[in-house]
């Protein structure tokens, strides 16, 4: 597994997965991905129809654990932040296109996200890569007072994200390419036992040292009303998923406009508010599947809860976004 620009690829042989520093993982079962992922904290939801394809590689480094992912399928992921670690969440992306976090859009050229107490709330579209490197707080501040950078106080790390300039960035990017290609291609590397200081004295002084000294409003992507109109929305979806909603009640139910509404999902799940609905019903029939037993749940009644009234619609469509027929997930899981 290497990173090529916006690219992640499998090597034939991982030979990190002989380092118990390094972690690699591949997925081709969301169910399985779900999981891995909930073992550490987060709850996965899929957003985009097909089957997934993923992987995970993460390099321990001391106390610092930095880590790469990508994912073929759009995605959301909630989670609650890790109290004695910093989080800097990086978006890998050749072009404009990048993610969103706490729902701000996240430039992949400058802005580096994540550092604050909020937890985590991601949605990361389609191929999308990502890059996270958690390191202990008392770590990151006894560098921080070395260079003298006393501005990266609680104020600063209160907000989700701050923008570099582009060279900065790149030089971050450049080096973390070449830290995850160790990881894979050399991986006794991070066996010597001067590794742990090199790597510490020099990417945390390159990465302090990108972050601006001067921070003004342009530093830092500010909430939008559109970014808590969506949030309201989404909040009001998830509490009537078994009730009709239609998109003029809904936008009726918060004050606002079908057309404010329709723009927001699209640029934020790249989805209108009504699919968003159904994929969010979609997921919560699929986990009731998971949970029952075939002998005691009738698919055409579980759907019809969750709004799906036209069983062949219902069966196209969840097929479409799973890859695999109701009834498969309610005996696969069943047998396992």
């Amino acid at each position: 597994m290497e990173i090529n620009k916006s690219k992640i690829t499998q090597t034939k042989n991982s030979p990190g997965t002989d380092n118990l520093r390094i972690v690699y993982k591949s997925f081709k079962d969301m169910d399985y991905f779900k999981n891995f992922f909930s073992g550490r904290g987060l709850e996965i939801t899929q957003l985009t129809c097909g089957y997934i394809q993923a992987e995970f590689l993460s390099a321990q480094v001391g106390d610092i654990y930095f880590v790469c992912r990508q994912v073929s399928q759009g995605i959301q992921a909630l989670g609650e932040q890790l109290k004695e670690y910093l989080s800097f969440g990086i978006s890998c992306f050749e072009s404009d296109e990048g993610l969103y976090s706490h729902r701000r859009f996240v430039d992949p050229q400058r802005t580096i996200f994540g550092f604050n107490d909020k937890g985590t709330d991601l949605i990361l579209p389609k191929g999308g890569v990502m890059i996270t490197i958690l390191i202990p707080k008392k770590t990151f501040h006894v560098y921080a007072q070395q260079l003298q950078r006393y501005d990266l106080d609680d104020s600063f790390l209160s907000k989700n994200s701050v923008n570099l300039l582009p060279t900065g960035m790149k030089e971050i990017k450049d080096y973390l390419k070449q830290l995850f290609w160790l990881a894979v291609h050399q991986p006794t590397w991070f066996q010597n036992p001067h590794i742990e200081k090199l790597v510490t004295d020099d990417f945390l002084p390159l990465l302090i040292s990108q972050i601006p000294i001067k921070l003004n409003s342009k530093s830092f992507l500010k909430a939008s009303r559109r970014e808590k109109l969506i949030a309201q929305a989404e909040k009001e979806m998830l509490a009537n998923l078994n009730k009709p909603l239609t998109l003029k009640q809904l936008a009726q139910n918060l004050g606002s406009s079908s057309c404010a509404l329709s723009f927001g999902f699209k640029d934020l799940f790249g989805v209108s508010p009504m699919r968003y609905l159904k994929v969010r019903r979609l997921n919560a029939v699929r986990e009731h599947l998971k949970a029952s037993e075939p002998d005691n749940c009738t698919i055409v009644f579980l759907a019809n809860e969750f709004g799906f009234y036209c069983p062949s619609n219902f069966t196209r469509d969840y097929k479409a976004m799973f890859g695999e027929l109701p009834s498969e997930t309610l005996t696969k899981h069943y047998k396992s």
